[in-house]
């Protein structure tokens, strides 16, 4: 016997599946089920399946094999240990796989940690916690030896049957559908900006490269592709005043910690209430390129020139050409500083260079003002005023610009 299951309210269907899986009867899913007409997919399981279970675009005219449900729930009694490997639980503590890479993934990973080692007599979100991470030296895999917690190298070759839910925080590779596809409660992702703004690898990066005022975390249900899945929270903050990428991703990540524990005290109320992200307003955030710190004096403005030290230059810093080689540029002034200050340049050309005494800057000329800096590093780091001894004071030397570009160009 069949039944048509939720033709027309595609959400009413999964408020009937979460019910029925609180109950634990757990349901059979295949490709074709036993009459050749009956398919289902859940946010829960989703046995040899093809693709991510999305929320509400794939339920319309499915069907139901009740016999199915029956034999399926038959399977799960509810006699079986907490700790047996195929229990799916209805509520916390969860087993957590952790993904992770950076300084910035241990903010999360704490948090877990913390919650992990909290008294048993409390309530806690966390009972189980392992760690994923590149095989090569990371933050993250320091810091999991340092607190004794077993780390598994990606790619994954084994089973990740015994955990409930995954969690990725920057941890910069994209995870295939097959491993998504082992987690009862799928995989849960801490994105530092407001999708689906800034989707991508570096978010916070661009987040200050482009001036964005407010910013926020989002935790999504990851898919296979980069930031594209269902929304469980999202909270924004204002980005402080001429911050540095690091000091902004820092905050940004504590936020997200947080959140994370609150979505692990009720998930699967926030993944049945989970929404798809809007389908305006979507920018992407590429992985840094080495090219991208190279200054254009005659194209970018004062703002742009700070804006792009601030989010890449603790990273790759910028970089000019000037007498033939390669230059370093750092410790960059508040352009709001060089603005007010008089230089006695009578016809200043973008990428000139002029040495102000006062602030002891190296001062160089831009699309629209001047851009100072406190450092510049050609064999070794001089500060301004070595610089101005050594190179800019020599009189064959006075004359010389900056340029933008790399070695080989004009």
């Amino acid at each position: 016997m069949c039944i048509t299951v939720c033709v027309s309210q595609p959400r009413s269907l999964d408020r009937w599946l979460l019910c029925l899986w609180q109950r634990q009867e757990k349901l059979a899913v295949s490709r074709t089920c036993f009459n050749g007409q009956c398919e289902l997919r859940t946010h829960w399981r989703h046995y040899g399946t093809t693709d991510i279970p999305h929320r509400t675009s794939y339920w319309s005219e499915r069907h139901i094999n009740k016999r199915a449900l029956t034999n399926r729930s038959s399977r799960f009694s509810t006699n079986q240990s907490k700790d047996s490997p195929t229990n799916e639980r209805t509520g916390p503590p969860w087993r957590v796989l952790f993904f992770g890479s950076d300084e910035f993934s241990i903010r999360c990973l704490r948090k877990l940690k913390e919650d992990l080692h909290r008294p048993e007599s409390t309530t806690r979100s966390v009972e189980k916690l392992e760690v994923v991470c590149a095989p090569k030296r990371v933050p993250v895999r320091e810091y999991a030896d340092e607190h004794h917690l077993a780390v598994n190298d990606w790619p994954l070759k084994g089973s990740c049957d015994q955990f409930d839910v995954g969690v990725v925080a920057s941890f910069g590779f994209l995870i295939p559908k097959r491993v998504i596809r082992l987690f009862p409660y799928g995989i849960l992702n801490i994105h530092p900006s407001l999708l689906p703004r800034w989707r991508g690898a570096s978010p916070v990066f661009h987040t200050i490269l482009h001036g964005d005022q407010v910013t926020g975390v989002t935790v999504i249900h990851i898919t296979p592709k980069f930031d594209v899945g269902p929304i469980l929270q999202q909270e924004t903050t204002p980005v402080p005043h001429r911050c540095q990428a690091m000091e902004l991703g820092s905050v940004l990540f504590d936020k997200g910690a947080d959140m994370l524990m609150q979505c692990l005290r009720d998930l699967p109320r926030k993944i049945e209430h989970a929404v798809d992200q809007p389908t305006t307003g979507a920018t992407n955030a590429p992985k840094l390129s080495p090219d991208q710190s190279w200054v254009r004096w005659a194209e970018q403005s004062c703002q742009e020139i700070d804006r792009l030290c601030r989010s890449v230059g603790q990273k790759l810093p910028l970089r000019s050409m000037w007498n033939g080689r390669t230059v370093k540029l750092v410790d960059i002034v508040d352009p709001a500083v060089t603005k007010g200050l008089s230089i006695p340049v009578t016809d200043p050309t973008p990428g000139c260079a002029h040495f102000h005494k006062g602030t002891s800057t190296v001062c160089i000329r831009c699309k629209d003002g001047w851009v100072g800096f406190r450092t510049v590093v050609l064999k070794k780091k001089l500060t301004a005023q070595e610089f101005y001894n050594g190179y800019l004071s020599r009189d064959h030397l006075k004359g010389e610009l900056f340029q933008s570009g790399s070695p080989g160009s004009s």
